[in-house]
């Protein structure tokens, strides 16, 4: 991931380490130097002990922690721990000790040069620095971590989406051309309106539904559109029921998630019975939710590669579903020997 895709508080390296230590020193300082009010002399004890603290830090941080957060190697990690914890306030120890700047403060020239009981006390009361700088490695290769997975899963999942509604556009154009070539065999007078109404439904699915949201009232002008195509195909044959009900105006929904239903019904239900082909088309629309109820006649059983086109088209339409709406929509299928009913319930996202 590019640095410039972090958030701030893991860009910019060398201030925010420039201002970890800093904060360190100044916390040290204020804490020993206010129990006795040796300000001054703490504050320079404070310089001569940082290099210290900073090689201390540094070496578990860059030297021991990958074994535990890179190599995997957990058993290694905590033996070198123990072994750097007693060196890291050996150092400390020594750094008192060797300058001995303040004897009447800290008299640490009497000591021996290897004294345990020191050394454990500034373990004690300085492994906490390298500690804290571990936790925010961690937790820093840890949030990377989840910003990766997160943009390769969002990725995955646009690509995805694109791929399920590109398959819209052929699918859509290959029956809607189909129809018009069957008008044109009649020489039938309402090949141009179909021709007119077919421009503004590709212009619609080409140019204007490549956002993740649409509009509803574009989307059910589009399935107005549709269904009139259909209308004027089938002409009286067809027994057709549009109602739609609520306002469509304060509403965002994404593109062409309902189209495929409807068309659905008429290309699988309504072309397949010869005798009396009927259509139901019901859309409710409130405050909360839309739902769509599509009802068509058929007649007897679909042949095998009528089953395997309408099952394609319906899981296609089904993965975006789950894709887009994954816990706020419900779709059930109900298919019957001489009807086919689709109920679908979609709430609308954050708007």
């Amino acid at each position: 991931m590019n640095e410039n895709q972090l958030p701030i508080f893991f860009r910019y390296r060398f201030l925010w380490h420039l201002l970890f230590w800093v904060v360190v020193f100044i916390g040290y300082w204020v804490t020993y130097g206010g129990y006795l009010e040796h300000y001054r002399e703490e504050f320079f004890l404070g310089l001569t002990v940082l290099p210290a603290r900073i090689i201390g830090t540094y070496t578990l941080v860059y030297g021991i922690l990958p074994f535990a957060i890179e190599k995997k190697k957990f058993v290694t990690f905590g033996l070198l721990t123990v072994i750097h914890a007693p060196l890291f306030g050996f150092l400390i120890y020594i750094s008192y000790k060797i300058p001995n700047l303040y004897p009447d403060f800290f008299d640490y020239s009497k000591l021996p040069f290897f004294y345990v009981p020191k050394i454990f006390n500034k373990i004690i009361s300085n492994y906490g620095i390298p500690i804290l700088a571990a936790s925010i490695i961690v937790f820093k290769k840890w949030y990377i971590d989840e910003l990766k997975n997160k943009k390769l899963a969002e990725e995955k999942l646009a690509a995805e989406l694109n791929f399920l509604k590109s398959q819209v556009h052929p699918h859509f154009l290959f029956n809607t051309l189909n129809n018009l070539y069957a008008l044109t065999l009649i020489k039938s007078d309402k090949t141009p309106d179909i021709v007119l109404k077919l421009s503004g439904l590709l212009d619609y699915m080409i140019y204007k539904s490549n956002d993740d949201f649409v509009p509803l009232q574009e989307e059910i002008k589009i399935l107005e559109s549709y269904v009139e195509l259909e209308r004027m195909r089938y002409n009286e044959r067809l027994d057709l029921q549009y109602n739609i009900e609520g306002e469509v105006d304060h509403h965002r929904i994404a593109p062409l998630i309902l189209l495929p239903f409807i068309e659905n019904a008429f290309k699988h239900g309504a072309s397949k019975d010869r005798k009396n082909p009927k259509v139901e088309i019901s859309i409710k629309i409130d405050e909360k939710c839309l739902a769509l109820q599509v009802k068509n006649s058929t007649h007897g059983e679909p042949e095998k590669d009528e089953k395997l086109k309408e099952g394609i088209g319906l899981k296609n339409v089904q993965r975006r579903l789950e894709l887009i709406y994954p816990k706020s929509h419900k779709l059930t299928i109900d298919k019957q020997d001489t009807t086919f009913e689709v109920n679908l319930r979609v709430c609308w996202k954050n708007e």
